[in-house]
């Protein structure tokens, strides 16, 4: 079907679904779950797939993962989309009064994995309903689990979820802009997040005597300050990274005088190129190794590898491009100015495959991982509309 035909019933089809998943937001809002711990939450899609007639499975990979599928009535044909949305939340305690405030104590939507589970079950509703009107094709639905420890995306793609896969896409809630706007970018959108755990190990003793000891403290303070010469002079300025040393733990709580024998350091690792990525290890092993030899300390350090840089395919964010203008209007799709350092395991699946993620304005005057964060209802239209014509529009361009 011709999409000057198809947006009209594809209008009145979220409208259809849209009082339903408003409810279905302000349960899961009110009944959120931590990362691996999604076991309500599941099951919930579970049971409105099933209820909806939509093939699926669960558990994949022994988590708490979902995976439904729609198959056109005008045949399986050779492309396959997917879509994904992330299911926990986050363990911070709500502070925002709403009639459908969380009921757990310490635990909230405070990234809006509650709207992005609603958004891809309203768009599995619409794309239900009118896959008498699909061209030939699948659409796979992803519902993961453990997005905010970055574990659940590996999982899923370790179980083979885009084994049969040509292309997926994901929204994510953006508040700073406003419901009924998308913003897109090509290439790298979010960065690769890394971490290390550093210790240091000295001679301890008394502070009145320092030239007896081999200070861990003063040594690590020196690894924390020269830590920033790689980014600041090895690493191009039109690449960025970054270091940030978030932990350093050493001393005695109850004693001042005393210069301990050991320091700990943890850090972040980020950067926005795979190639920058791959050469942090080994500059920073490099700085800590040099001025610990300097001072006579040992050291363990243990790095490890998190989640990959997010690239958007160009392909498909242009895609994401001409359905937004389509659907929401020109004036509704705006260029993101610059990618985040934040980290996305979105980026397991892009590895994989070609795929892309969008933002979706929310509105809300406060950021996201806050206590009086809340995707809100207002963005559900746009971000159903989003996901169910770009699969649609994605199976008709290879019909």
């Amino acid at each position: 079907m011709e999409t000057a035909l198809f947006l009209p019933r594809l209008r009145q089809a979220v409208a259809a679904v849209l009082p339903e998943i408003v409810a279905l937001r302000h349960d899961l809002h009110r009944n959120p779950e931590l990362s691996g711990s999604e076991e309500r939450t599941a099951g919930i899609v579970s049971e409105w797939l099933t209820r909806h007639g939509i093939a699926h499975e669960t558990r994949i990979g022994d988590t708490w993962g979902v995976v439904g599928v729609i198959e056109s009535r005008q045949g399986r044909g050779e492309r396959t989309f997917a879509l994904r949305g992330d299911m926990d939340a986050l363990p911070i305690h709500e502070e925002r009064e709403t009639s459908y405030k969380s009921m757990v104590p310490g635990v909230m939507h405070a990234c809006g994995h509650d709207g992005h589970t609603a958004n891809l079950m309203g768009a599995a509703l619409v794309l239900n309903a009118l896959k008498a009107d699909l061209p030939p094709g699948r659409v796979k639905l992803v519902f993961q689990p453990a997005e905010e420890t970055v574990r659940g995306a590996d999982v899923m793609v370790a179980a083979g979820v885009v084994d049969d896969v040509d292309a997926i896409v994901m929204l994510h809630g953006w508040p700073v802009l406003a419901p009924g706007v998308i913003g897109v970018r090509n290439g790298p959108v979010m960065a690769s997040s890394d971490q290390f755990l550093l210790t240091i190990t000295g001679k301890g003793g008394h502070g009145a005597y320092p030239h007896d000891t081999v200070d861990p403290i003063f040594i690590g303070a020196q690894i924390v300050s020269n830590l920033q010469s790689i980014v600041s002079r090895e690493i191009s300025p039109v690449q960025p990274a970054v270091i940030s040393v978030t932990q350093f733990f050493a001393g005695t709580p109850a004693a001042t005088n005393i210069i301990p024998g050991t320091a700990k350091l943890g850090a972040t690792v980020r950067a926005l190129s795979p190639d920058v990525r791959k050469t942090l290890p080994e500059r920073i092993e490099r700085v800590i190794a040099g001025i610990c030899a300097a001072h006579r300390a040992t050291y363990e350090y243990k790095y490890s590898h998190g989640t990959p840089v997010t690239v958007n395919d160009t392909a498909v964010t242009d895609l994401l491009r001409e359905v937004g203008r389509d659907v929401l209007g020109a004036e509704n799709v705006v260029e993101l100015p610059e990618p985040t350092m934040g980290a996305e395991d979105f980026a397991y699946y892009l590895e994989k495959v070609p795929g892309a993620m969008f933002r979706l304005g929310t509105g809300c005057e406060y950021l996201l991982h806050t206590p009086k964060y809340d995707f809100g209802d207002a963005p559900l239209e746009a971000g159903i509309s989003m996901m169910a014509e770009t699969a649609r529009r994605f199976l008709e361009k290879g019909a």
